[in-house]
């Protein structure tokens, strides 16, 4: 279903007869009517919410209770937010997570019951690849100093 219509009294033709969508007026970036009043984003939370909203719905506002799928929003633009949102804030945040909270007045509510980890327990995805790795180098340099195959070629007879 088409995330926007607009009405024309008759389609643009090319000299051919065929219609020149080159001539088609592009959607307006404005609010449509939708039932909720329209609020205004009040945190930083919120208001980086509402921007990431504006840039990939295309909508002039977004209110704190405007339905993200009512202003044109589909599954495919809740994983471009999912994205945006990683990349914003560093949060894992899973899809359905969107799709259960899809008003910015309640994925910000959302966001903030979360626990916040410890910031010096975070680590990104390639620390923890690193430390893993040196744990499993530690582990074979333990002992007597032979890795587990050399150990494993001294036992044998």
């Amino acid at each position: 279903m088409p995330s926007a219509f607009v009405f024309l009294k008759a389609l643009p033709l090319t000299p051919n007869g065929k219609v020149n969508r080159k001539a088609l007026n592009a959607p307006e970036n404005e609010r449509p009517e939708l039932e909720a009043a329209y609020v205004a984003p009040r945190d930083n939370l919120e208001k980086s919410i509402a921007k990431i909203w504006q840039e990939l719905l295309h909508v002039e506002k977004v209110g704190l209770r405007d339905n993200f799928f009512d202003l044109g929003g589909n599954s495919l633009l809740v994983v471009q937010t999912q994205a945006r949102l990683r990349g914003s804030f560093g949060i894992e945040l899973p899809v359905v997570k969107l799709f259960q909270h899809p008003t910015i007045h309640s994925l910000a509510s959302f966001l903030n019951e979360r626990p916040k980890p410890a910031s010096d327990k975070v680590q990104s995805r390639g620390q923890r690849k690193q430390a893993a790795f040196a744990r499993r180098q530690k582990r074979g340099r333990r002992g007597d100093g032979m890795n587990a195959q050399q150990k494993t070629t001294a036992a044998s007879p």
